[in-house]
């Protein structure tokens, strides 16, 4: 075929089609509205962004090499596509309203995985940092070293069980960019260190031969230049879908979930939920409570202390998961991953090598959540059974967390939406056969409607496999499971590690993205590694985002450290209980910094209450108030009402 050459440009619908000559060759695709332009290379995936009224440049993704041509490009009504073939991909991108969605779908018949990248975002002079939902929240400057190397170091992470929610957004000033995950499995976000030293990332996705139909898609919008914006456009994503449910709507369904409104999380130990122990929380004022025992045995050794717990109001229930399976005779066991031979020999999890996935700690396996169905509810019916006053309340492990596995065994094979579903499914069924106040760890985005309450949202567990906090010589250690009556991991106060310090904790990187979204949804709060007592630098600053971002505290107690640390409990309890039982149902619909050092923060929620935190020591002025030092001071916006909370 002789070469061609000539350019043709044409509009069609709302894109603005620019050709270049031989063949079918597409060199770029222009799409403009009021919002921005956006610029698309076929054949490399770039895509680049113009916002409207500003002088940025935002390239979403940079360009790959080695896709092969570009064919079949078409057109029908607000989306293009095209295919890849070489990749054996469709190229799909669709406008709707102020949003782009780009979507890819693999017909490869070979029965094997393939993994493809998208986008690749590199970094621009536009991009001035990330905006990640790791755990509650994370602001990363993209020229910070230490988040740099964090991320860099720690390898690939899940898009499950990495991010809290499938979404990340930029830091653009003026503007925000979203990323919203259509397809929130068997994706992995790979850092890196660019040419300019700054932090980059890519995304990469592995469609397995597992799915019927293999897609993966990225939903993109421009917002304003909130650090929060991502979060609020994910929101609405959510409820434009019919994913969002209420808590307002939970509390209709099982009405003894109003009872976490107010309520402090507390694990017991040693006396276990003793009548004199709950008689003390009385007495100190503590009349909203949710209590976890370690086993559903203290249920069974301590009855009349569970009938003492709800008949002074409070929610008690016990620990179970269903997420591991070991061997009838293992001797190094746990109850909760003990079931019969038939199941472990059957019900094991398989790797897509035909071996079986190993368990927590590579002890036993990782059980397969379609089968384990029967035996949850075996369990769950017999403990109730038995129980002379029921649990109210019940934590299943592990299941929102966010690890979720593809199970090539033939007998019960899953992808991950399988595996997903399956973990919501036994959830719900405790929640409405015996009308429970569910909860789990983490509290990932996928569980949002189903439970109640998570563990492991406002700090998660931290520094796992540092040989730093292992090691009994260091004075990072944070203790073993020993001794029973208060075990030195949950009640043991040492120091954080500087860096983790920073990560986890340092206001300056810290936002409440997971709040924005489902603050009247669900209620959450530290992981129970990660207590609010636990590690004895960040108490004060872990008190003040509690406050402010209006999530309850968590602690393990038994007599001896209620008694030790009664008069701060009791403080944090008096300003944080009533404010959550007014606003821990209601939408938080702002936040904001303050200053230009971000140790000033403001948060909203509706037309009700702003929460202004200073994480400084000097007072700050702010619209007419000051705000003292170390202190959260809540304002309520129809009467000017104002109280304040101290740390020091």
């Amino acid at each position: 075929m002789s070469k061609i050459l000539f350019r043709i440009s044409l509009s069609i619908g709302m894109f603005l089609l620019t050709f270049i000559g031989m063949s079918d060759t597409l060199e770029s695709v222009r799409f403009s509205n009021a919002v921005w332009d956006v610029e698309i290379f076929p054949q490399s995936l770039a895509v680049n962004v113009y916002p409207v009224g500003t002088d940025i440049t935002v390239r979403v993704s940079s360009g790959q090499i080695g896709l092969g041509p570009v064919t079949d490009f078409s057109h029908e009504g607000e989306g293009i596509s095209w295919r890849l073939p070489e990749r054996a991909l469709t190229v799909y991108v669709a406008s709707l309203k102020d949003s782009l969605t780009i979507e890819f779908i693999q017909d490869d018949p070979a029965n094997d995985t393939r993994n493809f990248t998208w986008p690749v975002i590199e970094n621009t002079e536009s991009i001035h940092g990330y905006i990640f939902p790791f755990f509650e929240g994370s602001y990363v400057p993209k020229d910070d070293r230490p988040w740099r190397d964090f991320l860099c170091d720690r390898g690939p992470i899940n898009t499950t069980a990495g991010l809290s929610m499938p979404f990340w957004g930029l830091d653009l000033g003026e503007r925000t960019l979203t990323y919203i995950l259509t397809n929130p499995f068997n994706n992995q976000i790979h850092f890196s260190e660019t040419e300019t030293s700054d932090l980059g990332m890519r995304v990469s996705h592995a469609f397995t031969p597992n799915w019927e139909r293999k897609r993966y898609g990225v939903r993109l919008s421009l917002g304003a230049g909130s650090p929060v914006e991502p979060a609020k456009q994910y929101r609405q994503w959510l409820i434009e879908n019919g994913a969002f449910v209420s808590f307002a709507e939970k509390i209709e369904q099982v009405p003894a979930a109003e009872k976490l409104l107010g309520a402090a999380h507390i694990y017991l130990w040693g006396d276990g939920p003793s009548v004199k122990l709950l008689e003390r929380f009385a007495e100190s004022g503590l009349d909203r409570l949710w209590l976890g025992v370690d086993s559903w045995q203290d249920g069974f050794r301590h009855p009349t202390a569970v009938a003492k717990a709800r008949a002074l109001g409070y929610l008690i229930g016990p620990y179970d998961s269903y997420h591991s399976i070991h061997h009838p005779n293992e001797k190094d066991t746990w109850e909760t991953a003990q079931f019969d031979l038939p199941l472990y020999e059957t019900g094991a999890i398989v790797n897509a090598d035909g071996t079986k996935n190993r368990g927590f700690k590579k002890k036993g396996y990782h059980l397969s959540p379609l089968v384990a169905q029967p035996y949850v509810e075996d369990r769950v019916n017999g403990i109730v059974a038995q129980m002379p006053t029921d649990f109210n309340t019940w934590f299943i492990d592990c299941d929102a967390y966010g690890e979720l596995f593809d199970d090539y065994s033939p007998s019960h094979p899953a992808t991950q939406l399988d595996d997903m579903n399956a973990r919501l499914a036994r959830i719900a069924w405790i929640r409405d056969t015996h009308n429970m106040v569910v909860g789990s760890e983490g509290g990932a985005a996928y569980a949002a409607a189903t439970l109640h309450f998570a563990h492991g949202m406002t700090t998660p567990v931290i520094g796992w496999g540092d040989p730093d906090m292992k090691e009994k010589t260091s004075p990072h250690y944070i203790g073993g499971y020993w001794p029973p009556e208060g075990p030195a991991i949950h009640i043991k106060q040492v120091p954080l590690k500087p860096n983790y310090l920073r990560l986890y904790y340092d206001p300056r990187f810290r936002l409440p993205l997971y709040q924005i979204v489902f603050h009247d949804s669900v209620v959450t709060t530290n992981h129970w590694h990660s207590g609010s007592l636990k590690f004895e630098n960040a108490i004060e600053t872990l008190a003040l985002l509690e406050v402010l971002y209006n999530v309850p505290p968590l602690y393990h107690l038994n007599m001896a450290e209620f008694t030790k640390h009664k008069a701060w409990i009791q403080r944090h309890y008096a300003f944080f209980s009533p404010l959550h039982r007014q606003i821990g149902g209601q939408t938080m619909t702002e936040f904001e910094w303050l200053s230009d050092n971000k140790q000033v923060q403001r948060t909203e929620f509706g037309d009700t209450v702003e929460l202004f935190a200073n994480f400084g020591t000097n007072p700050f002025e702010y619209e007419g108030i000051v705000i003292p030092g170390k202190s959260v001071l809540a304002r309520w916006i129809g009467t000017g009402e104002i109280e304040v909370f101290a740390v020091e």
